[in-house]
């Protein structure tokens, strides 16, 4: 009985919110918030003080569960209303817990009724705008999947609203949270905008098969050939943009603060999956095992994004903050 209901368990907090998939970058992106305020607030001159202050005091902690509540509420809420769809595919099938019975439908909406308050209750700690915008992003989250909106079945809206707040949201409530923006701050949330929109179209290429079935979205209207263009005519976007930014920074004193070369760093490590997607014919299991959650590894996605992160934060501390 211990066992199943441990078993049970799993299924609900860890199988259903997905949390492997997206709690690093989550993690990150705060980070990338709380650090550079805190840095700002002490003038720049005192880093490792900074870096203390923002482990030791409880805005990053209560932040933190607010992100990570309103993520689980989004992925269990999507697997929900996607299990019609993933139903379709015997793969999907078997990793949604919904279609694969390893959640009731009264266990997916205490969840989602669970996640939803103490998201809205903790994000209050940190004012009213706070508050508002949680219960906005909540909503979307919602009716990204959910009829009768489902964003997601809408051509444009399903990459705009993916785009805009679905991968963007931890780091656009730390912002909001702080009273932080600055140039910088401005152009790194452009950049995660623009990779969650790289995440969901990719996303939408994997699932062109299934999805035609029953669904309408950008990818579906494009085909899958034109998509493909698209994602690398923004990946390169991305990668020249951010070179000419730090250039024009050193060369003019406009532009990128080298603080924000981590943008760099990330976009090069992404340069070996976008070329075996362009030498590849099969988009599909390229993208599932090297871009999407559910097809990596802990190992692959330490690599993806630790050892940029990792050689960042060197860069930083030793070279721009020293």
């Amino acid at each position: 009985m211990h066992g199943n209901l441990r078993k049970k368990s799993k299924s609900v907090l860890v199988e259903l919110s997905r949390i492997n998939e997206w709690a690093i970058i989550s993690l990150s992106l705060a980070l990338f918030a709380f650090l550079p305020h805190a840095f700002k607030v002490n003038e720049y001159s005192r880093p490792a003080e900074s870096i203390i202050a923002v482990f030791t005091t409880p805005d990053l902690y209560i932040a933190l569960v607010v992100i990570f509540m309103a993520q689980v509420f989004l992925f269990a809420s999507n697997d929900y209303y996607d299990r019609h769809v993933d139903a379709l595919d015997d793969k999907k099938k078997l990793r949604n817990p919904v279609c694969a019975g390893r959640v009731t439908e009264k266990q997916v909406k205490g969840l989602l009724f669970a996640t939803a308050a103490i998201s809205l209750v903790a994000s209050i700690y940190f004012g009213f705008w706070p508050f508002v915008f949680t219960a906005f992003v909540l909503m979307v989250f919602f009716f990204y999947t959910a009829e009768p909106l489902r964003f997601k079945n809408k051509v444009g809206l399903d990459v705009l609203s993916h785009a805009t707040l679905i991968n963007s949201f931890p780091y656009i409530f730390c912002l909001i949270a702080l009273s932080y923006f600055s140039p910088g701050v401005i152009y790194l949330l452009f950049v995660i905008m623009l990779r969650s929109a790289i995440a969901q179209l990719l996303q939408e290429i994997r699932d062109y098969e299934i999805d035609k079935k029953m669904e309408t979205n950008t990818v579906i209207y494009l085909g899958q050939g034109r998509a493909m263009t698209l994602v690398l005519a923004l990946y390169l976007f991305l990668t020249i943009g951010t070179i000419e930014g730090l250039l024009a920074y050193q060369l003019f004193g406009i532009g990128l603060h080298p603080f924000y070369l981590l943008v760099l760093f990330i976009s090069l490590g992404y340069g070996p999956i976008f070329y075996r997607l362009v030498t590849s014919k099969n988009y599909a299991e390229i993208i599932e095992k090297q871009w999407m959650g559910q097809g990596r590894t802990n190992k692959q996605l330490g690599l993806s994004y630790g050892l940029p992160v990792g050689a960042y934060l060197l860069v930083v501390y030793f070279f721009i903050l020293a």
